[in-house]
């Protein structure tokens, strides 16, 4: 059973102060709310508004808080960025006459500080913003509900001391990023954090992170390319079919899982810093694009290179045809289980898997599902593995039965790089080398993996989705179901472990390939013009698979971004009397 390192447990220090459920009265303060409603002549337009001053939300939170598409959905909740606020708004349409164009749609919605974190915790007031939706979509001329949970939630100006006085960053209209003085990100991180942190594994019900195991369930081994991207702080955009709530929560996920560590950090050159995290924007659409373009120009250096990244999902097919806006974007399945995810890159070069991440994969696929069956005893888990396949069930909820460490080839090959004539090669030689014998360099990685999964194995799984995450107060047999105070995050903690573990495993290997051709110095002195060997047996320890072109290319770009540094990459080959054959 893996032990938590240091960096491990500051990030379930960050973790759990960023869901850390509060009373009523410690709630994030507003600093807006508004009410949008259809209008037949001009459209969605700002119905009521309040506001402390300085924040300006017409044009702007009518477009943000209503993605393309949302009028062909019953509900949904959308999160988004504006300024240095995090907003959240709670759509609802509901049947009207024709007159009405059969329908009335309203999105009631708020703004709070994102010195709050990725969110501003904005999520607590979910549960809220949907009551609040529908009882307006109706009868919005009744504002008093609005005024009341304005009047309850405000903050009272706009330098009170309800907001905090030395946020981590601040998010600037032209898009770069400031940082605080004395200490900013990292001082935060290991005392303001770890001072808020609770000591409960409990999180509320509302808390985006709980999405984790539907992310790892929806990208299965895509996870693994799509988080060395995230790593390289590209600017990875979503594309996803209304509703918008899944695609704005796996935003914070990708965002979560790829942030590094202070104590990671350390070890890092100083200027790696700016790389902790990518920027989450959460929903985007036709109208963020000069935002969009001027974080571009924000992020690009004087030698062209791109220093800062950013991860968003929209509806507006349109962004992913605007090719300079990103580099990475992410097709979404369109509500089918049994679809994959599409990556591809700005160029149109579609980006998959490698082999060793199905490897590595199927390791961590074993270890979720050993969890699940060691809850099948369950009689409540019982109840959700009946339900998942009532309505089709996820990749992995279809493997729980029966699982014996191997899968029909043909499920991944869409997702999968082939093996390479050379890896075919190789493992035909070292097969008849060896007389049959299981290669070693497997058994290295098998040890690998198990120790990225530390825990997963005795991780309870999570409650079936229907009981926490969809209509937590609809009503069953005219009874309504009571909606939980909190969740289980065991599991949503040991994956988010997973993921940083994986982000050292790469960052350290780095680190040693370095330090072996410098004299054991990293720290800037050395000259950054020679250029820095990485063999295979350093790809091997970076989890990478060694025949892979792209791994390989994908540690060119980490040297150079991290540590400022050339590297030429030599991958996996055979060699006969010290010529290489292949």
């Amino acid at each position: 059973m893996a032990g938590k390192t240091e960096a491990t447990k500051t990030l379930e220090q960050s973790f759990y102060a960023d869901g850390q459920q509060q009373p009523s009265a410690d709630l994030p303060p507003l600093a807006a709310a508004f009410l949008i409603v259809f209008d037949l002549k001009v459209g969605y337009t700002i119905a009521w508004k309040r506001n402390i001053d300085g924040v300006n939300l017409d044009g702007v939170v009518e477009f943000k808080s209503l993605p393309s598409g949302l009028h062909n959905i019953k509900e949904d909740l959308v999160y988004f960025v504006h300024d240095e606020y995090a907003g959240v708004s709670a759509f609802e349409n509901s049947p009207a006459t024709e007159a009405e164009r059969n329908a009335h749609f309203v999105a009631v919605g708020i703004l709070v500080p994102l010195s709050y974190g990725r969110l501003g915790r904005s999520w607590l007031y979910d549960e809220q913003l949907r009551q609040l939706a529908r009882a307006l979509v109706n009868d919005t001329k009744n504002i008093q509900p609005l005024e009341g949970f304005w009047e309850e939630h405000r903050s009272q100006d706009a330098t009170s001391s309800s907001f905090p006085a030395s946020s981590p960053s601040t998010n600037r209209n032209d898009g770069s990023i400031t940082t605080q003085p004395n200490g900013g990100r990292r001082k935060r991180a290991l005392s303001t954090l770890t001072t808020l942190a609770t000591p409960g594994r409990a999180l509320p019900q509302s808390h985006p992170i709980l999405s984790m195991p539907k992310y790892i369930d929806t990208f299965g081994p895509l996870l693994f390319p799509l988080h060395r991207a995230a790593l390289l702080r590209k600017r990875i955009l979503l594309v996803t079919h209304p509703p918008v709530r899944l695609a704005c929560e796996f935003v914070y996920d990708i965002s979560a899982l790829s942030t590094i560590s202070s104590a990671l950090a350390e070890d890092l050159p100083p200027e790696a810093n700016q790389f902790a995290r990518s920027t989450p924007l959460f929903a985007v659409g036709v109208h963020d694009i000069p935002l969009i373009t001027s974080l571009a120009k924000a992020a690009v250096s004087k030698d062209g290179e791109t220093t800062g990244g950013w991860i968003a999902c929209t509806t507006d097919e349109i962004l992913a045809i605007k090719k300079e806006l990103y580099d990475i974007v992410v097709q979404l399945p369109n509500g089918s289980p049994r679809r994959w995810p599409t990556i591809k890159t700005s160029a149109g070069e579609e980006i998959k898997a490698t082999q060793r991440d199905l490897r590595r994969w199927r390791t961590l696929q074993l270890a979720l599902e050993i969890s699940a069956t060691q809850a099948n005893t369950d009689e409540e888990n019982d109840r959700a593995v009946h339900d998942d396949e009532d309505e089709g069930a996820g990749l992995l909820s279809r493997r729980h039965a029966g699982f014996d460490g191997t899968h029909d080839q043909t499920e991944y090959d869409s997702i999968i790089e082939p093996t390479s004539w050379s890896a075919l090669a190789y493992s035909g030689f070292m097969w008849w080398a060896s007389a049959g014998e299981r290669d070693a360099t497997l058994d290295q990685e098998a040890e690998q993996d198990a120790q990225l999964n530390g825990d997963l194995e005795h991780a309870p799984p999570p409650p079936s989705p229907e009981r926490y995450r969809d209509e937590p107060n609809e009503e069953a047999n005219g009874e309504p179901v009571e909606a939980p105070t909190g969740v289980d995050s065991t599991l949503h903690m040991e994956l988010l472990a997973y993921f940083h573990r994986y982000t050292h495993q790469i960052l350290t290997a780095a680190t040693g390939a370095i330090d072996s051709e410098s004299g054991g110095h990293t720290d800037g002195n050395e000259d950054s013009d020679e250029e820095i060997t990485v063999g295979d047996d350093d790809l091997c320890r970076m989890g990478l698979d060694a025949w892979s072109e792209h791994d390989r290319a994908f540690v060119v770009e980490l040297m150079e971004k991290y540590y400022g540094r050339r590297a030429v990459v030599k991958g996996a080959g055979i060699e006969c009397c010290g010529i290489r054959i292949c």
